[in-house]
């Protein structure tokens, strides 16, 4: 079965510090969000600012970890902690996550 992957495309970048603790969440979240609710439609690239400086001063990070949105429009920054996936879908205009379905979840009918 191939995922649908109707929609815009999505062009993000991660700009993270080496392989901290706080870097390693941020990255586990966001591409926890590509998979789950950009499956299929996301690009992402992770650009760690202890390899790559100058391309760090070249795009203005000014603060990591960094999430730019480049596609679709508008382009948006997230800084700071990327370890809470509503934060971060929010900031994505994605909204929250969806409510996991109490039926199946309980076995039994919703309140």
């Amino acid at each position: 079965m191939t995922a649908d992957v109707s929609g815009p495309r999505w062009s993000l970048t991660l700009y993270v510090s080496g392989a901290s603790p706080r870097s390693a969440e941020a990255i586990a979240t966001v591409r926890k969000i590509c998979d789950e609710d950009l499956e299929g439609r996301a690009d992402l690239d992770v650009v760690n600012a202890i390899e790559h400086p100058q391309r760090v001063i070249g795009d203005r990070i000014i603060a990591l970890p960094t999430l730019v949105k480049r596609a679709p429009e508008p382009p948006r920054q997230l800084v700071g902690d990327l370890t809470d996936p509503d934060r971060v879908r929010l900031g994505l205009d994605l909204g929250p996550a969806p409510a996991p379905d109490r039926t199946t979840a309980e076995g039994g009918e919703r309140p």
